[in-house]
């Protein structure tokens, strides 16, 4: 029960991202990412962008790979991958939602 409600989760998450990274990479030009995320050879990259209502980020993530001598890109995961992304997403999560909402006080 609960892998299946993971999957359809992720899939909806899926969904959701691919439909964002569309519309974010013609807004974004030539900005480079705030921050990358990788675990293995799953890939978070996080956008920074400005609009009307104020900032906003868009997470966008990939599988790397080789394939000969070409770096090549994918969205595409088997399940061992899955770990790999769904660590990079808790990695994106951790930095960049909940530290940035919850910023802690320095020690001196």
């Amino acid at each position: 029960m609960k892998k299946a409600a993971f999957t359809v989760l992720l899939l909806a998450c899926f969904s959701v991202i691919n439909f964002s990274q569309d519309t974010a990479r013609t807004s974004q030009g030539n900005q480079k990412p705030k921050a990358t995320y990788r675990v293995g050879a799953a890939v978070v990259t996080v956008w920074e962008n400005e609009g009307e209502y104020g900032p906003w980020k868009n997470f966008e993530i990939e599988k790397i790979y080789k394939k000969d001598d070409q770096w090549m890109t994918t969205n595409s995961f088997n399940e061992r991958e899955l770990l790999q992304l769904r660590a990079a997403i808790d990695k994106a999560i951790s930095e960049e939602v909940v530290k940035q909402k919850n910023p802690q006080k320095e020690d001196k």
